[in-house]
């Protein structure tokens, strides 16, 4: 009976590692089975990956390519191929990298690949043309590494192109316009600004430097009025007020503003208001123009078409409308007016007997005699060869008849020096008359005139006054008796 025992334990056992075995293998054929579905899914991500990163390169418009010691392509992409406009087998093998840039990047991008190589450094984003087979320079940003072998030898290089031609083109066209923007603003005859609604310059542009003497960081954030005449800054507060409540571009303003050398400059201005979308501000623009130039050739001009060359008083026409004005003053505070007519006697035989140009400083003389003896509040003017005449604002009769005095007397008191080297000496004839109420300035210097043709007959060098007297002034009314309550 041992002997079969044994057996069936024997059997029993082997019945057991049997279904041990049996089941170790099952466990393995499902763990297997695991990680070939795991690697399967592995495979298809890693697939996805990589078909997804080629779909962001292609989108990108990234070029990948490889490359051996010498430069020469071994491996491009399709894209590599669409960029060149060249088919794949027209550069593997036969070209090298820098073969296809343009002339002036070849022999730069050819020596970068050699230090690439040489010192292990990546090439990274550096901008250049590749040329296509049609001869179309389009600009790339070319990245490059070392690719080594399994014990870290260099043996190639792997690199990419990123077509970058639209954006490089515009950045390129971007700096063309700032640089003309900058030429225009540092050259240009006028600056260019920007002002809040305080009044803060919050940008100049170069040209002020040029233009008023200031460095633009010395002006940027500071308040525009102390550069201003104070008696034009109401008028540029004004301007800017306007143009803040009108939101729309006002005429031009010419004001006065100082240099740094402490001269007075003329500007002309105009100032437009910029909205956002919303309507709110966001900044004043204003365009300033130094009109200085035209602003005092305007006054020459002026002063030629209503001053007398020669002497420099007011002509016929200015003093006419002067003595017009000033009769107007004394109708409204009767402060009294005189007029003077003065006529250089003899005159006429200087120019005979001396010639012109002595004529000439005679009268130029004669003008500064007369400055000297009239009072500053006096106007006096050249109405045509030896004849002049005064205006006399708030003077009384005999008042008139003083300075009319003291006029001759200055002009008779030393004789005049002649360009030829001779002396003469030369008198002067005035009528004097005193503005009456209603008449106007014709009707005035004709009743002098006949006074200074009454001291032309009478001698000359003398003074004769105008018979007609004004009236007396009203006499002031009495004040009001005082009120009394009853």
């Amino acid at each position: 009976m041992t002997i079969p025992i044994a057996v069936a334990v024997l059997a029993t056992a082997l019945l057991v590692l049997g279904w041990a075995l049996a089941a170790w293998a099952v466990a393995q054929w499902r763990r297997a089975q695991r990680d070939c579905v795991a690697a399967t899914e592995a495979l298809t991500q890693q697939q996805h990956v990589s078909q997804t990163v080629a779909q962001v390169l292609q989108a990108a418009r990234v070029a990948l390519w490889e490359a051996d010691t010498r430069g020469v392509f071994t491996r491009v992409d399709d894209t590599a191929a669409r960029l060149m406009r060249v088919a794949a087998t027209d550069l593997v093998g036969v070209r090298r990298v820098a073969d296809t840039r343009d002339a002036d990047h070849r022999d730069a991008l050819a020596q970068r690949l050699a230090d690439v190589l040489r010192t292990g450094r990546p090439l990274v984003r550096w901008p250049n043309l590749v040329v296509t087979a049609q001869g179309e320079p389009v600009w790339v940003s070319t990245t490059v590494v070392v690719r080594r072998d399994a014990q870290g030898r260099p043996v190639g290089l792997q690199g990419c192109d990123q077509d970058i031609n639209t954006r490089h083109r515009l950045m390129l066209s971007l700096q063309a316009a700032e640089r003309r923007h900058r030429l225009l603003t540092e050259h240009a005859q006028s600056i260019l600004y920007t002002i809040d609604s305080e009044g803060r310059l919050t940008y100049v542009s170069p040209s002020w430097q040029a233009l008023l003497g200031h460095r633009p960081d010395e002006v940027i954030g500071r308040d525009f009025r102390p550069f201003v005449h104070p008696e034009d800054v109401p008028l540029c507060e004004d301007c800017l007020a306007r143009t803040l409540r009108e939101r729309r571009v006002l005429p031009p303003l010419t004001y006065r503003v100082w240099h740094r050398d402490g001269s007075i400059r003329y500007h002309r201005s105009v100032l437009a208001p910029v909205f956002d979308d919303d309507g709110r501000l966001q900044t004043v623009v204003g365009n300033a123009t130094d009109v200085t130039t035209d602003i005092e050739l305007r006054a020459q001009l002026e002063r030629v078409a209503t001053h007398d060359a020669l002497t420099g008083v007011a002509n016929r026409r200015l003093f006419i409308e002067q003595a017009q004005r000033e009769i107007e003053r004394n109708r409204r505070n009767g402060a009294g007016l005189g007029l003077l007519m003065l006529d250089l006697d003899h005159f006429k035989d200087v120019n005979d007997t001396h010639g012109h140009a002595a004529g000439d400083a005679v009268l130029i003389a004669f003008v500064q005699r007369c400055r000297a003896a009239l009072r500053p509040s006096d106007v006096l003017g050249r109405l045509g060869g030896e004849e002049f005449a005064a205006v006399l604002p708030q003077v009384s009769l005999e008042q008139l008849q003083a300075v009319a005095e003291r006029v001759r007397h200055e002009v008779a008191r030393q004789p005049y020096a002649l360009p030829d080297g001779t002396v003469r000496t030369v008198t002067v004839s005035i009528g004097a008359a005193v503005a009456l109420p209603a008449e106007d300035s014709d009707a005035l210097l004709q009743r002098a005139d006949r006074a200074l043709y009454a001291a032309k007959h009478g001698g000359r060098d003398r003074v004769v006054l105008d018979p007609t007297a004004p009236p007396p002034a009203p006499a002031a009314l009495p004040p009001f008796p005082a009120l009394t309550r009853r």
